[in-house]
C-alpha cells in the first residue's frame, strides 16, 4: 500500500526535534515506507566534506570535550580567532538552523561567544592547513571539534590543542574570581558573580573563630610555597558549624571578599555538592590556589538518615580525591548542626579543623543590635533589649530591627523593640532554614 502524504504540521514539528531523535525518527519512518525525508538538514560532518571536497574517508575530525568550567572559556578564544580570521562560511551545526550566540559577562563588559555553530577557514588563517571548526553546546557533554583533510590531521589536532591550551593557561577569566557552581538537570553551570562586598566589622563572632579561620585558610595560602617544600601538603578542610542565623554564609562571604583575585573562590550550593562535586574539584588543578565553600552540607550527607547513601559516598569519594590529588585547595564546608552528619564526613582525614559559631552572647548581641539599628540606636536601650534576647541568633536580631523600623519609622524605641522581642514573632518558622 503506498504511504500517505506527512502532512505539513507534522514535517515542521519533525524539523524543530533536536538532531539525534529527528534522525531516529526518520529511520524509523523510512523502514516504514513512510514519506519523511532520511536527511532534513546538512550536518557539520557534511558541511566540513563539502567544505574541503572530500568523501568521508577523506575528511577526519579531531574531538575535545569541555567540561562546565572549559566550554565558555574555549568559546572566547574560539570568538577572538573568529574576529581575527573572518571565517570563509559560516552555519549552524545542522542547515536548518542559525549559528548560535551567548553573552558572557565579565565584570563590567559584556563579550558575544559562540555556543553552537561550524566555521570554514581558509589556509592561511588558523594554519597553513584549510580548517572546519565546530563547537557544539546542544548537549550536556560539550565539544570543539575540528575537521581537516586526512593529510591534514596534525594541523586539526596543534589547533584543537592550542585552543584549549590558551582557554585554560593565559585567557582562562575564571581564575582569582569569585564563582557560583549552579545545578542543572543534567551537569551544572560556572557563573561569574561580583565579589562580595563585606568586611569583618559586618560579621560579629567570638574572636577565636577568625582566628582559626585565618590559620586555617589564609595561613595555608601564605604558606604554601613552604608548605608544599616540608611535604605537608597544602590542602586544608574546615567544617563551620553553628544553629542558624550565626553567621557562617557571611563569614564565607569575607572570606572570599579578603581573597578574590589572588585565590579562586568557588562557591557550592547543596544540589551542586551532591551532583556535580568531583568535576568541580576536577578542575581546581587550574584555577588553584582555590577556595571552595559547599554550603548546607547536612541536606546532602544528611540524606544517609533516609537510606540514600549516594549522596554520602560521591561526596566522601570526591573530598578523597580533592584532599590527595589537588594542590592549594581549602574546602570550607558549613552545616546547622554536625549531629546530622556522618561520622564518616568529618573525621579528621577530610576536615583539618571543626570551628563552632555559637548563638551571640550578650555583649555580641548588643553590637549586632548597635549595627542594624545605626543612628537609631541613640534613642533605644540597647543594653536591656539585648538581655531580653537570649537565645537570638544575628539573623533573628536583625529580622526584631527590621520589623520595628517597618512599624516605626526613624521613631523607633525600646517599648516598639521589647514588644517586637517579647511576642516572638520575629524570630524564623521551626526548621524552615531561611538563615544560614
Amino acid at each position: 500500500m503506498e504511504a500517505e502524504q506527512a502532512p505539513a504540521p507534522a514535517d515542521a514539528a519533525l524539523r524543530r526535534m533536536p538532531p539525534g531523535v529527528r534522525d531516529a525518527l526518520s529511520w524509523l519512518a523510512h523502514v516504514l515506507d513512510a514519506t519523511v525525508p532520511l536527511r532534513t538538514a546538512e550536518d557539520h560532518d557534511e558541511f566540513a566534506r563539502r567544505q574541503l571536497g572530500g568523501d568521508t574517508a577523506g575528511v577526519v575530525a579531531v574531538r575535545e570535550r569541555l567540561g562546565p568550567f572549559t566550554a565558555p572559556l574555549v568559546a572566547r578564544v574560539l570568538a577572538e580567532d573568529m574576529r581575527a580570521h573572518p571565517p570563509s562560511d559560516l552555519a549552524g551545526l545542522e542547515s536548518d538552523e542559525s549559528p548560535r550566540w551567548d553573552r558572557l559577562q565579565l565584570d563590567d563588559t559584556v563579550e558575544t561567544v559562540p555556543t553552537s555553530l561550524v566555521a570554514a577557514f581558509e589556509p592561511g588563517t588558523l594554519s597553513a592547513a584549510p580548517l572546519i571548526v565546530a563547537i557544539d553546546a546542544r548537549w550536556s557533554d560539550k565539544e570543539l571539534i575540528v575537521h581537516a583533510r586526512t593529510a591534514d590531521v596534525e594541523a586539526a589536532e596543534r589547533y584543537l590543542q592550542d585552543v584549549v591550551a590558551r582557554a585554560r593557561g593565559p585567557r582562562n577569566y575564571f581564575k582569582g574570581r569569585c564563582l557560583h557552581i549552579r545545578a542543572r538537570r543534567s551537569g551544572f553551570d560556572v557563573v561569574p558573580v561580583a565579589v562580595p562586598d563585606e568586611s569583618r566589622d559586618g560579621v560579629i563572632v567570638p574572636a577565636a573563630v577568625w582566628a582559626d579561620i585565618d590559620l586555617n585558610v589564609a595561613g595555608l595560602f601564605r604558606r604554601r610555597d613552604l608548605m608544599q617544600r616540608l611535604g605537608l601538603g597544602t590542602n586544608r578542610g574546615l567544617l563551620l558549624h553553628g544553629p542558624p542565623g550565626t553567621g557562617k554564609s557571611a563569614l564565607c562571604r569575607v572570606l572570599a571578599a579578603e581573597l578574590a583575585g589572588d585565590v579562586t573562590v568557588v562557591f557550592c550550593d547543596a544540589q551542586s555538592i551532591a551532583d556535580a562535586i568531583e568535576a568541580v574539584y576536577e578542575e581546581l588543578t587550574r584555577l588553584s590556589p582555590a577556595l571552595v565553600v559547599l554550603e548546607d552540607l547536612d541536606l546532602v550527607i544528611g540524606r544517609r538518615r533516609y537510606g540514600n547513601d549516594l549522596g554520602l559516598h560521591g561526596f566522601l569519594a570526591a573530598l578523597d580525591g580533592a584532599m590527595s590529588r589537588h594542590q592549594g585547595v581549602v574546602t570550607v564546608a558549613t552545616t546547622n548542626d554536625p549531629r546530622v552528619l556522618d561520622d564518616a564526613a568529618v573525621r579528621a582525614a577530610r576536615f583539618d579543623r571543626t570551628v563552632e559559631l555559637p548563638l551571640p552572647d550578650g555583649t555580641q548581641r548588643r553590637a549586632i543590635l548597635r549595627r542594624y539599628l545605626g543612628p537609631l540606636a541613640a534613642a533605644v536601650e540597647v543594653d536591656a533589649i539585648a538581655d531580653g534576647t537570649d537565645g537570638a541568633s544575628g539573623a533573628d536580631l536583625r529580622e526584631l530591627v527590621r520589623r520595628s523600623v517597618l512599624a516605626d519609622g526613624d521613631e523607633v524605641t525600646t517599648a516598639t523593640l521589647r514588644r517586637n522581642a517579647g511576642d516572638g514573632t520575629w524570630a524564623p518558622a521551626t526548621g524552615a532554614g531561611l538563615y544560614v
